[in-house]
């Protein structure tokens, strides 16, 4: 693959914008609050009073100093958005139409077992199996 590549690994042109991994604001605080769901009023009410008093959640989770936002909300969830704007937050890849799931502390998300279907295989021996003569 290597032999492919016309430029070195890591290459950035000059001039590029960076990148930013963001997660949305309401699954952080949910994640903080321990929510089943971020459409909870709990999780409503932190975001309304980050946004309301920052105007947006890009800025919220991009710009906003901590101590100021430690005064608005509780300071887990201050530290929370921190943590997934400098890229230290741990995230656990989803699967199988689970989402992944922000990890807070060392502890493993308790994610529920996706229900599996069993699934009868049906051998095709020739051509008039499939169309079923």
């Amino acid at each position: 693959m290597e032999e492919l590549a016309d430029r070195a690994a890591g290459f950035r042109r000059e001039g590029a914008p960076g990148f930013r991994r963001l997660l949305p604001l309401s699954e952080v605080i949910a994640a903080v609050l321990g929510a089943d769901s971020p459409a909870t009023q709990a999780v409503w009410k932190s975001y309304s009073l980050l946004v309301e008093k920052f105007g947006d959640e890009y800025t919220v989770l991009m710009d906003t100093p901590f101590d100021v936002m430690a005064e608005t909300v509780d300071m887990p969830i201050a530290q929370a958005i921190i943590s997934v704007r400098e890229g230290t937050a741990r995230v656990t890849p989803g699967y199988d139409g689970v989402y992944g799931q922000l990890v807070l502390g060392t502890e493993a998300p308790k994610t529920k077992p996706s229900p599996r279907r069993r699934q009868t295989v049906i051998k095709q021996t020739n051509i008039a199996d499939f169309f079923g003569r």
